[in-house]
């Protein structure tokens, strides 16, 4: 086997040997240091022949021995590394642009250069992408520095909601896969019972309690953050004497009757974008950190020499892909097309009845968010003005809506109710 693979690399032929003399051309062959292999004899044409094997160099020491003989020596097939090069000297360019490649494929595979996350529902991508960067984990890093065991530990740290992380490569990505709990239980929070407060001033229309003490009742002003229903429930003895509270979470439903304020305010002048109608599309390349656009001439022509001043604004969308070799081999190569399309900008004036209409249409809008949100409107007073930009209108509404918010009794609260319950 050894021998064969020398042979193939300094080269060798398949010769035919004629004549009356060919014993005595292998003898001095032999006493010449020229080596042959693989004799055999053969018929051809009723005429014996031998066919052997010998280096390429020593064909050329032959000649000598052949005139000595009256031998004659044919050619029949060459073999080796060397009959190949004339082939792969005019291809040359084609076979360096292949090693290139192989060498920078070789290269690019040690490191990362596409990350996708897997099984993730309540953490986001971008809270995974934010840990992998406090990590100093990102594209362009070799794989060899990323300390996988160590990433997913700290990763279950860091999210208390997963149960199981698992970082791994293929090709040049690195997958990031979780699993969340099913049934994420909230944190509990140790309290001491909670009130409800006003979220506003306002008159208090029904109030209907269904847990805890009511501090107000229909037909009440109150003012924003007073308490409307206390979460400390008094507990009475046999004589009827406060002797301690029992603290719960209050809830209840309550309605206010308070004043809600509008304004807006709309300029004469408006811009409107208007397109040319001439899109520019071109392909572009990135290999690296490097970009590389590719505009046709004439596009190049037209919108880089001879564009005026005032069509050197656009529009632009990017369809940007990645280079995937074997589905899992991700390279630093990126591919689209950028779309441009070129517009300038008008400037347009309203008409007085046009920011009538569209200040109308604002209030209106405002209105139906409130319908939709359960508020009631029981009056409203608008006034429109001119004003030095357009015009502005000014809305007075008073509505009926839900309030109360929840907020934490605080600890020293039940002493101090008991101690007014007992000076009572």
């Amino acid at each position: 086997m050894q021998n064969g693979w020398i042979r193939f690399v300094r080269g060798f032929l398949v010769i035919r040997v004629d004549g009356d003399y060919m014993e005595r051309f292998f003898n001095m062959c032999r006493m010449h240091d020229i080596d042959l292999w693989g004799i055999r004899r053969e018929k051809e044409q009723e005429k014996d022949i031998c066919m052997c094997e010998a280096y390429a160099a020593d064909f050329f020491k032959m000649p000598p021995l052949l005139k000595k003989t009256g031998t004659k020596v044919h050619v029949v097939k060459k073999k080796g590394l060397p009959f190949y090069f004339p082939f792969i000297k005019k291809r040359i360019i084609f076979f360096a642009g292949v090693i290139v490649c192989l060498a920078m494929l070789n290269y690019v595979t040690d490191y990362v250069w596409a990350i996708e996350y897997v099984g993730n529902l309540q953490v986001s991508d971008d809270e995974l992408s934010d840990f992998l960067e406090q990590e100093s984990i990102h594209y362009g890093m070799k794989k060899s520095s990323i300390n996988c065991e160590e990433k997913e530990k700290k990763l279950r740290e860091t999210f208390q909601n997963v149960t199981w992380t698992s970082i791994y490569f293929e090709g040049t990505k690195l997958y990031v896969e979780i699993k969340e709990n099913e049934k994420s239980e909230p944190v509990q929070v140790e309290t001491k019972g909670t009130n409800i407060v006003a979220g506003e001033a306002g008159t208090i229309t029904s109030i209907i309690t269904r847990n805890g003490v009511p501090k107000v009742k229909a037909g009440d002003w109150v003012e924003k953050g007073q308490v409307l229903v206390a979460g400390g429930v008094p507990v009475y003895d046999e004589g009827k004497n406060i002797v301690g509270f029992q603290i719960y979470d209050a809830d209840a439903d309550i309605y206010i009757r308070t004043p809600v304020e509008y304004k807006c305010e709309i300029n004469s002048g408006y811009p409107v974008m208007i397109y040319t109608g001439d899109p520019v599309r071109m392909g572009f390349a990135e290999i690296g950190g490097y970009h590389i656009d590719a505009m046709p001439l004439w596009d190049f022509i037209e919108h880089s020499i001879l564009k005026k001043e005032n069509e050197n604004l656009y529009e632009t969308s990017i369809e940007k892909h990645q280079v995937v070799l074997l589905d899992n081999i991700y390279l630093p190569v990126y591919y689209g097309e950028i779309n441009r399309k070129e517009y300038y900008v008008k400037y347009f004036t309203y008409t007085e009845e046009e920011m009538k209409t569209k200040l109308s249409e604002n209030f209106e809008k405002f209105i139906s968010g409130l319908e939709e949100k359960g508020v009631q409107i029981v009056e409203k007073d608008v006034k429109m003005e001119k004003s030095s930009k357009g015009m502005e209108l000014y809305g007075s509404l008073l509505v009926i809506k839900r309030t109360g918010e929840t907020a934490a009794i605080p600890a020293d609260t039940a002493q101090e109710n008991e101690e007014d319950q007992i000076k009572e």
